[in-house]
């Protein structure tokens, strides 16, 4: 059996005193979604990493799976990988980590004093990665 090999970031603000990665060997029989190897490694290997894997229309229309894939913002959905390779699964940027890849977007609250963004969550900006 083939694999790809996941690197996935982790980070727990309630209990975590820092980020970190976390790399998984998922077993694949052809080109897979980064999307159905988080499902597998919650699955079968890690039932403790959060992201949105739940609620997604797994056609590319909602964006509710978005995370960084190598560097770059991807719908998870979507993002096909081969056998062989390995990829890095990050949190976007800008947005306040709730835990591991899962963010908060904010929730949007119009009163008679404006329009605010409410959001939850560590903001962590990734300056550099050693792996």
């Amino acid at each position: 059996m083939q694999h790809v090999t996941v690197k996935v970031f982790r980070f727990d603000p309630e209990k975590d005193e820092a980020p970190y990665y976390k790399t998984y060997t998922v077993p694949v029989e052809g080109p897979t979604s980064v999307l159905a190897l988080l499902k597998y490694i919650y699955e079968e290997l890690d039932p403790t990493l959060a992201f949105m894997g739940e609620h997604l229309c797994y056609k590319g229309v909602c964006a509710c799976c978005v995370a960084k894939v190598n560097g770059v913002v991807e719908k998870t959905c979507m993002k096909i990988v081969n056998p062989g390779e390995e990829v890095i699964v990050e949190p976007i940027d800008g947005q306040p980590i709730i835990r591991d890849l899962m963010t908060d977007p904010g929730k949007q609250v119009t009163t008679k004093d404006g329009v605010f963004i409410i959001m939850k969550g560590a903001l962590v900006r990734i300056k550099s990665r050693k792996l």
